[in-house]
């Protein structure tokens, strides 16, 4: 079984299904929200998968910004962080590098596909919301990245309906 990059809007639309955090600011669905929140707490209690983040900790610093120690998705990845996997990326200042084929690609989620690309064999990335991983799947597919879709069906409808 794969370790993961959890891209933060899984731990924000997971945040918004816990009744007892602040987070309530998501465009999903609740039934959705429910099923992110699902994915995020079987995630917590299997101590066969770890949580991959950078080794300059960028990733987490992103967590750290757009939620509190409220959330729920914060309080699972500091419960993860007991077991982490380190990816070692590069970075050309405060941008991780990837490949050619990805160079378009939105420079903040680029450290979350790099920390993958170190080992797509043992590390997916787990995205709930945002469409831009669907735009390059053909890419990711290319260089062997897995990317998790928690609500597939909700995200290709909301993207088409977006275009």
């Amino acid at each position: 079984m794969k370790d993961h990059v959890v891209d933060t809007n899984v731990l924000l639309v997971a945040s918004a299904a816990h009744p007892y955090s602040p987070f309530d600011d998501t465009h999903v669905p609740a039934a959705e929200r429910s099923l992110v929140f699902e994915w995020l707490a079987a995630f917590r209690s299997d101590d066969g998968r770890q949580l991959v983040l950078d080794d300059r900790l960028k990733i987490y610093e992103e967590y750290r910004n757009k939620l509190t120690d409220q959330d729920y998705g914060l309080q699972v990845v500091k419960e993860k962080m007991q077991t982490l996997r380190f990816a070692e990326i590069d970075w050309d200042g405060e941008t991780a590098v990837v490949p050619e084929a990805f160079r378009e690609f939105d420079p903040s989620d680029r450290k979350l596909l790099a920390a993958a690309l170190r080992d797509p064999d043992g590390i997916s990335i787990v995205n709930a919301a945002d469409s831009d991983w669907l735009e390059i799947e053909e890419a990711l597919a290319g260089a062997g990245v897995e990317v998790v879709h928690i609500i597939e069906p909700w995200l290709r409808a909301w993207a088409a309906h977006r275009k």
